[in-house]
């Protein structure tokens, strides 16, 4: 693993672009002290200062790191590098994550998408004997190995017999949505956003409370009354489930499949 010495490479890095500390510090908008602490390493620039400084001298962020760029041996830590560059959670952290799934993805067709833009809405659907590939350039990534398969058993059905037996109901599925859209979501504010009459929308949260999706609960502001939210254990499996019906309905013929569907070895004896 190489060193990580960004007060060094930033020193040289000027002193060779024949660049005085005042000069950076006025093309980053920051204070020549600033630049200062990082070249006398007593502090470190933040995520958001690193790419405006590689961009400056036409280097990589890696480049600010260990004074040269990684190899493709280093292939993991040159990923995590670029995508923690920006603001953890951050909508530009999430985006750069998903260009470098495009390239996994385009990767495991073995060139069957070449032509095509790596970031792109029409949805992609890759799966063979050794797994599915799932892309759509709207937000949607999914790498799921065989390996995963073999460990579905009927004890998956039952989890999954909750979730799609409380949701078969469209008035059911549309409150479980407007639940996730909101935290702790109150009852006016529920037949607000859905239009329902207090017959459906009361029929549709008793078969949501009673198969354990939503939890019902007194607000902390007693003008609320009661209030709503997912329970946290399906709350990600809802979510994800959402955004896979939304990725197939792109495409309503179905998604295109260029290497055919193969078998998934479910455990279901």
């Amino acid at each position: 693993m190489n060193s990580i010495n960004i007060s060094k490479n930033i020193t040289d890095l000027r002193k060779t672009a024949g660049v005085t500390q005042e000069q950076l510090a006025t093309a980053l908008n920051v204070s020549s002290q600033a630049v200062s602490k990082w070249e006398t390493n007593t502090c470190q620039p933040d995520t958001m200062t690193l790419p405006l400084i590689a961009d400056y001298f036409h280097v990589s962020v890696d480049y600010l790191f260990y004074g040269k760029d990684y190899t493709y041996d280093d292939i993991y830590d040159k990923i995590r590098t670029k995508v923690s560059s920006f603001p953890q959670m951050s909508k530009d952290s999430y985006e750069e994550a998903l260009k470098i799934f495009a390239s996994a993805h385009h990767g495991i067709s073995h060139g069957n998408l070449r032509g095509k833009e790596l970031m792109y809405d029409e949805p992609t659907h890759i799966t063979d004997e050794n797994g599915v590939s799932l892309l759509s350039g709207k937000g949607y990534g999914a790498i799921i190995t065989r390996r995963f398969f073999e460990d579905i058993t009927p004890e998956t059905a039952v989890f999954s017999s909750v979730i799609f037996g409380a949701l078969s109901d469209k008035s059911v599925l549309l409150t479980a949505m407007a639940i996730i859209s909101m935290s702790d979501i109150s009852y006016d504010e529920l037949q607000e956003k859905l239009n329902f009459d207090d017959i459906t929308l009361r029929a549709a949260l008793d078969k949501l409370i009673q198969n354990s999706l939503v939890i019902e609960k007194e607000s902390k502001h007693k003008s609320l009354g009661k209030t709503y939210e997912i329970n946290s254990m399906y709350h990600t499996c809802l979510c994800v489930l959402l955004a896979t019906m939304e990725m197939q309905k792109i495409s309503l013929n179905g998604i295109s499949c260029c290497m055919g569907f193969g078998d998934f070895p479910l455990k279901l004896s």
